[in-house]
């Protein structure tokens, strides 16, 4: 099977505003819906980008669903192998966009947060982290952290440690505003998406 992903020559390969790094593990109920999602945003927004999914040993059927999910999705490149918890550090080191957007499959990426950061790294900013759920990185800049990604499956945990990284190398960390990225709580979900519909 995995000799059906693309893999393209780092020769023949072109820069990009945005790369997206999607480090996935067992995740095959959610990754199909989430490369499609992440990828009609960054569409909508016009940027040139890549989506690199690592998969980190996955024992189910991620990777089949992956090569289906990459044919309708030419933007998408599967990286196959990589070490359980070195998934976004393989992907960043591979990556080659400007701009990195590093998040888990099992993260909900908040996608207009995502905007904003990638607006707040065009304005200078070298990381910025969304509320425990992803980090926005310039590329350029923060290579010499990339070692600091190496998790297990803890995103904030990963957040932690990048950004703790980020500062001993004098990077300049731009923080969002709290209420602009708050997390949704198991309760407000269920009210949104069950009890109000009911009410109507």
């Amino acid at each position: 099977m995995l000799d059906t992903f693309r893999m393209t020559p780092v020769s023949e390969r072109r820069l990009y505003d945005v790369s997206v790094v999607v480090a996935c593990r067992d995740d095959e109920e959610r990754i199909g819906h989430l490369l499609r999602k992440v990828a009609a945003h960054l569409g909508a927004l016009g940027v040139r980008h890549e989506i690199l999914v690592v998969d980190e040993g996955s024992s189910d059927d991620t990777l089949p669903l992956l090569a289906l999910v990459q044919h309708g999705l030419p933007d998408v490149e599967i990286v196959a192998g990589a070490e359980r918890g070195h998934g976004l550090e393989r992907g960043a080191q591979r990556a080659r966009g400007r701009a990195l957007v590093l998040l888990d499959a099992r993260s909900e990426p908040p996608l207009s947060a995502i905007s904003w950061a990638l607006a707040r790294v065009d304005a200078g900013a070298d990381v910025v982290p969304l509320a425990g759920r992803c980090l926005v990185v310039r590329r350029a800049r923060c290579w010499r952290a990339f070692d600091a990604l190496v998790h297990h499956r803890d995103p904030s945990g990963v957040e932690r440690r990048f950004l703790r990284r980020a500062r001993s190398l004098d990077l300049a960390v731009s923080l969002p505003p709290r209420r602009s990225v708050a997390p949704v709580s198991l309760w407000q979900r269920l009210r949104q998406r069950v009890l109000s519909p009911l009410a109507i």
